[in-house]
């Protein structure tokens, strides 16, 4: 379902029981403390793999691209050993989606706790209430482990919405 693009890394199975696919970064990024960006992954969705999938459990295309989407996130440890998140909180991904999966990145800029302050910085802190803030840069080395994404059924379509357009690019193509 998912294809390489631009010389990007195939994406693997950590473990037999992983609910998610683990992505790479395709290029090396920078994100300094209070920026975001998008990490290109290397991938790209595979529409052909799909209608394979679709005419064996579900008869048609068109119903499978309807109730599926990828659900893509930050791995874990990116949050939990240096405070990264996934900008909005976690991406979706239409299966009509043509362009190479990102991630978007956010690397929050951290206040440093009182206890990790050296007494100059302390007095500061005490008297004026100044608070230090740690903003170290993160880079993520093209070949890094940063994403998971699964695929995901949903039941949208039962709400009584539908639309006829075709999707016409990346980001924000939708929201015109």
């Amino acid at each position: 379902m998912l294809e390489t693009i631009n010389g990007g890394k195939l994406p693997t199975k950590a473990t037999k029981y992983s609910s998610s696919v683990d992505l790479y970064a395709n290029e090396t990024v920078t994100i300094r403390a209070g920026e975001t960006k998008v990490v290109p992954l290397g991938v790209c969705i595979d529409l052909e793999q799909i209608k394979d999938i679709s005419y064996d459990y579900y008869n048609e295309f068109g119903y499978f691209m309807k109730i599926h989407f990828f659900e893509l996130k930050i791995r874990s440890s990116l949050s939990a050993k240096y405070g990264l998140i996934i900008a909005n909180g976690v991406g979706e991904i239409d299966l009509d989606y043509p362009d190479e999966i990102g991630i978007i990145i956010h690397n929050p800029i951290k206040i440093i706790e009182t206890k990790n302050m050296n007494w100059f910085e302390k007095l500061l802190y005490n008297m004026f209430n100044l608070y230090m803030f740690d903003s170290k840069p993160f880079t993520i080395k093209k070949g890094d482990r940063i994403a998971q994404i699964k695929l995901m059924e949903h039941k949208s379509n039962m709400m009584g919405f539908d639309s006829e357009d075709i999707r016409n690019g990346g980001y924000g193509s939708t929201g015109k």
